[in-house]
């Protein structure tokens, strides 16, 4: 019998002759046809499409489906919880989830078939942040590794993730004091928490979020993240205090809260992609990313030593080339090119 992995608009693990087929983190509803068993490792919508699919059997987290449920509105279904560290035999197939940072509840997820183990992370992080542990290095041999590469190249820079937020707390504490409110764009889900949490136990500020950020965080609490902030959809804003307040903003946010009007203001944009782009319409960026950068990256693989690497998102294969060459393990990108024509068949073609 042998294990085939490769990718199906998710990351698909097969095995012959059974017709024993597994998928994680599918991209369609889709993808998940004709498989026993679909995984996802976090909540973030690129990798969960597949919560509310009542046709695919969904392996999680009870934490990741919650989460996916607040960021989204919509209910998963046919899903079933995985502990952390607790393997569980799925199709005769044993399956363990390990901690992998990025975001409450993200899991990388280990499968032990006969003829291999292979570690699919899903998205990770390896700082220990307030809100999240760093990931996991697996305690076993792993044959197969299938990593991130969303910032796998090394010509993404970030400083460490401590000093950027401390120049962010020094730019909120310089615009208080010249009596301009703060307003910060960043994504809903793991940056705004990994934020609160980091301004609550630095600076004594009122901190203000919107509806689906307030879900987030209410999740986090019940998972007994500490996290202090108001609902700016529901307070009293007539009580809004600007020269101690600093408001939160979805990323992709481009109107206002009105009861901002009529005050001075200054706009960050906190993101990873602030590494690659300029965001000229904000006053300030700050590069601050729950994912690894392509040095931790590689650091997280040498830890792991693992046989081969496979590469997936992003900068896939720049990473399979710094794996390759840092490294010495074989690796290469999990989703291939679509197949190049020969010379034969491009000479042909031209006729």
């Amino acid at each position: 019998m042998s294990t085939i992995v490769k990718y199906e608009k998710g990351v698909k693990l097969s095995r012959k002759p059974e017709n024993l087929s597994f998928i994680a983190d599918p991209t369609t509803n889709a993808a998940s046809q004709g498989s026993h068993a679909t995984f996802i490792t976090h909540a973030h919508t690129d990798h969960s499409i597949a919560f509310p699919d009542a046709a695919a059997k969904v392996f999680s987290t009870k934490i990741a489906s919650e989460l996916y449920e607040k960021l989204t509105a919509k209910r998963p279904k046919n899903t079933h919880f995985i502990e952390f560290e607790k393997k569980q035999k799925i199709e005769d197939v044993e399956v363990k989830f390990i901690p992998a940072g990025h975001l409450l509840g993200a899991a990388q997820i280990l499968f032990y078939f006969p003829d291999m183990t292979v570690c699919y992370t899903g998205d990770i992080s390896t700082d220990e942040m307030l809100t999240v542990p760093k990931a996991k290095i697996p305690d076993e041999e792993i044959d197969v590794l299938i990593t991130e590469a969303t910032y796998g190249s090394k010509d993404i820079y970030f400083d460490s993730r401590e000093r950027t937020k401390i120049t962010l707390l020094k730019w909120i504490v310089e615009n208080l004091q010249n009596k301009r409110t703060p307003l910060i764009n960043l994504g809903h889900l793991g940056a705004a928490q990994e934020i609160i949490a980091f301004l609550n136990s630095m600076l004594s500020v009122d901190i203000l979020c919107d509806s689906r950020t307030s879900k987030i965080n209410e999740t986090y609490k019940k998972n007994k993240i500490q996290l202090n902030w108001e609902n700016y959809e529901d307070i009293d804003v007539s009580i809004f205090e600007p020269e101690n307040t600093v408001v939160l903003l979805p990323r992709a946010a481009k109107k206002l809260p009105s009861f901002l009007d009529g005050h001075k203001i200054t706009r960050a944009m906190v993101t990873g992609q602030a590494a690659r782009f300029a965001y000229t319409k904000f006053d300030q960026t700050f590069p601050f990313s729950m994912h690894v950068n392509s040095t931790e990256l590689v650091n997280f693989i040498e830890k792991i030593k693992p046989k081969k690497v496979y590469t997936l998102y992003g900068f896939d294969s720049e990473l399979a080339f710094l794996v390759r060459h840092k490294l010495k393990i074989p690796s290469r990108p999990l989703k291939l090119a679509k197949k190049k024509p020969t010379l034969d068949e491009y000479l042909n073609d031209k006729k």
